[in-house]
């Protein structure tokens, strides 16, 4: 039995995702600032006239009152 090499190369790659509301951009990663670090905070589309913004799920801790 012959043992192959492994290659290296991209193991998962996720496809970028395109605006929903006008189908012609894809949507670009928003930032902000927490304790002087970067922060993800969601996507937005850069076309000035679509107003299209994703934000991500913030999870709460269960001893926070909703």
């Amino acid at each position: 039995m012959t043992v192959k090499k492994r290659r290296q190369g991209q193991g998962g790659a996720t496809p970028k995702t395109i605006c929903p509301k006008c189908d012609k951009e894809y949507l670009k990663t928003a930032w902000g600032q927490e304790n002087k670090k970067m922060k993800r905070i969601g996507q937005y589309c850069p076309n000035p006239a679509c107003d299209c913004i994703i934000k991500d799920w913030i999870e709460m801790d269960a001893d926070e009152p909703e």
